[in-house]
């Protein structure tokens, strides 16, 4: 049998976040940019423009005793929650299998993986338009200077697909996360059943007192400067792709809500 958890996060992270998660991110003020952002302006940080191996508010997950399947950065309040959450796990399940398979994307990296993917459907779907490539896109694949692995808040776990955590050692760590990655401050933004965005995604967690923060930012940001993702010469469909930026960023499931934090696509 399983222990029981805390609702609140079982770790050490920044009063301020604390209070954040508790009562809103309306507490922020523009004095913490620092804490927030370290060295680099607000809008490199959100889009991803930096690069999180030479980041001082990121860690390597190794040094905190968290598996991967090569070296992997994300914010050092990740890797602590993180780290809490994963030796809980393997106190409940001692053989079960955890690793972490993707985290920290800067904005180049998705660039990387936005221009492979359209290609790809070019190629397959000859007479496709613009908006159509990009809708095949974002089923599963964020625009660059959108993603939330930009963040240091978000990664991805094992496998993935979603039929890995229906059976065997998936369905032990996924049914595990379900029941208990909220008391580390962790939550599935893309879950089913939601009315717009990614499809579902039973592999990628996020860390909540972190991510709502940069969340509200990222809007505030875009509200403003929509062209702020935009870096460089920008990347293939781009214009087409970022009127709707704000629908992706914000369809997310509500247990990753709290505070000010509301969901924009409904």
């Amino acid at each position: 049998m399983s222990a029981s958890y805390s609702s609140k996060p079982l770790l050490s992270i920044p009063s301020l976040l604390l209070l954040c998660l508790i009562f809103g991110c309306g507490l922020l003020a523009h004095s913490t940019d620092n804490s927030l952002f370290g060295p680099i302006s607000p809008t490199d940080y959100l889009s991803g423009c930096f690069d999180p191996e030479t980041h001082p508010l990121f860690v390597k997950i190794s040094e905190y005793g968290i598996p991967g399947n090569r070296v992997h950065y994300l914010r050092r309040e990740t890797a602590e929650a993180l780290k809490n959450m994963y030796d809980a796990m393997k106190k409940d399940m001692p053989a079960v299998k955890f690793w972490v398979q993707s985290s920290t994307r800067n904005w180049n990296t998705q660039k990387s993986i936005w221009t492979r993917r359209w290609h790809e459907i070019a190629m397959r779907e000859k007479k496709a338009k613009a908006s159509d490539i990009v809708a095949a896109i974002l089923r599963s694949s964020s625009m660059p200077g959108t993603s939330r692995h930009h963040w240091g808040t978000d990664f991805d776990i094992n496998i993935l697909k979603n039929d890995y955590y229906r059976k065997g050692n998936g369905a032990l760590v996924y049914q595990w996360l379900k029941k208990h990655a909220a008391a580390f401050g962790f939550c599935q933004p893309y879950t089913a059943g939601r009315s717009a965005g990614y499809v579902e995604e039973r592999w990628h967690w996020s860390y909540m007192p972190l991510a709502m923060v940069y969340q509200k930012k990222w809007n505030e940001l875009f509200s403003k400067h929509p062209d702020s993702i935009l870096q460089g010469d920008g990347f293939i469909g781009d214009r087409t792709a970022v009127a709707i930026a704000p629908v992706y960023v914000n369809s997310i499931d509500a247990s990753c809500f709290q505070g000010d934090a509301q969901e924009q696509s409904e």
